[in-house]
């Protein structure tokens, strides 16, 4: 059983999508599973569990009943694993005014002001020179360890009426002094950490990160407060929820995706055909053909699990009145009618009995009906399958920031009921 302790572990070795993923595959090699390779053929069974991955940042899990039919259709979770942050370009160096600094882009939606006078690390998939000109050493790093800050500018000097503490321009994380430094300061900084020569690091997606680690928080010690909670609370309970899971009928699959923070639109995000090209491949190696394949995702239910927006006492206006969620209250059913959310009243009905047979509290979600609001890959996974679906996660506040926080109950509850949602048939 997987409890509040591993997803600390989990969350602290998780900075980058690659990291999350060489994350779940620790637990699902820990449970059995086994990996199979995209470029080779499967030899499927029933009663046996898998994984695969794919270009390092999406990995699929999915486990076969032993008395799995074709039509029983599949029970599949799905999440995201990146988080906004600020990736390094590829010639970061810059000198400026006697400081060693970083040129960066930022990464998804981050609320910039937040990452100012923060220790931050250095982590991600490297690209090394190999004897093979098709085929690079791939490197993961993770420094662990703090090495950069963005420093914020003295009120004394500064103008915030302007929009200077949201330039990603005026951010530029500072990693030492110029004593002298050569021009290459932080590709040979990153060869002496990964043990190679400079010029044999051909390529990186190297990222700046919030090395703070979980930290338990409130009278009780209810709540935690960490980085990367958006959605790194989905990984783990699709993959802790797959794990425990144990049900002898139909297929199950616990799915995360790349990219969502920048639309989805990439070979491991939710808007490419990853998901269905590995589900045709498992229906084909059991035997099964495309129309036995298209038939179980008629009949197949999918639970789209990303964070939820929790009630934020200091903003009540921005909320709707009576469709809000709090911290430690329970999961999250997100619902919209613009269906940004998938959520519609069956699938809110099945996850509600679920709820009520395992005992498991939940809330439900509406935005202000003057905010639009946000999104996440429920539609777009559910309309090109197709399948059911719903959208619901862990409340959480500070959404995008370099901290966020969420109720530590919240976590297990969302893990339990992924894993009813798997057993139950």
């Amino acid at each position: 059983m997987y409890d509040i302790n591993d997803f600390k572990a989990f969350m602290e070795n998780s900075p980058t999508p690659f990291h999350a993923v060489l994350s779940a595959k620790n637990i699902l090699e820990e449970s059995g599973f086994e990996r199979l390779d995209l470029s080779s053929r499967w030899q499927l069974e029933r009663g046996k569990s898998y994984y695969v991955i794919s270009n390092d940042s999406y990995i699929c899990a999915f486990r076969i009943g032993k008395e799995a039919e074709p039509y029983d259709g599949c029970h599949i979770a799905a999440s995201h694993s990146d988080s906004p942050c600020f990736r390094i370009k590829p010639v970061p160096e810059l000198k400026i005014g006697g400081y060693l600094c970083l040129d960066t882009e930022v990464y998804g939606g981050a609320r910039l002001e937040s990452w100012h006078d923060r220790p931050l690390s250095i982590a991600g998939r490297v690209a090394c020179r190999s004897d093979d000109p098709l085929r690079p050493e791939c490197r993961f790093v993770d420094l662990k360890r703090p090495v950069a800050m963005i420093a914020d500018l003295a009120p004394h000097i500064s103008d915030k009426s302007k929009v200077e503490a949201k330039q990603a321009s005026r951010m530029y994380p500072v990693i030492g002094t110029d004593c002298g430094e050569n021009d290459n300061f932080f590709r040979e900084f990153m060869g002496k950490e990964l043990g190679v020569k400079p010029e044999d690091i051909l390529d990186y997606e190297l990222y700046v990160y919030n090395c703070m680690p979980c930290t338990d928080w409130g009278i009780d010690g209810q709540f935690i407060a960490s980085p990367r909670l958006d959605n790194l609370t989905s990984v783990f309970a699709c993959m802790a929820g797959i794990a425990e899971a144990g049900g002898e009928k139909g297929i199950s699959a616990a799915i995360a995706y790349d990219h969502e923070e920048i639309g989805n639109r990439s070979k491991s995000g939710a808007n490419s055909n990853i998901t269905e090209y590995i589900f045709k491949r498992i229906y084909m190696s059991l035997g099964y053909d495309e129309q036995d394949y298209m038939i179980a995702m008629s009949r197949s239910l999918i639970f789209s699990l990303d964070a939820a927006h929790a009630f934020n006492p200091m903003y009540g206006e921005r909320y709707d009145k009576n469709n809000r969620c709090v911290l430690g209250e329970g999961i999250c059913i997100k619902q919209a009618c613009t269906q940004s959310y998938a959520t519609d009243s069956i699938m809110t009905g099945v996850v509600e009995q679920l709820c009520s047979k395992y005992d498991i509290p939940y809330q439900k979600f509406s935005n202000h009906s003057d905010i639009k609001g946000g999104g996440t890959i429920g539609s777009v996974i559910s309309a090109m399958l197709p399948a059911n679906a719903v959208d619901m996660g862990v409340p959480l506040l500070s959404m995008h920031s370099a901290c966020e926080m969420i109720g530590s109950r919240d976590e297990i509850r969302l893990k339990d009921l992924l894993k009813s949602f798997f057993d139950e048939r």
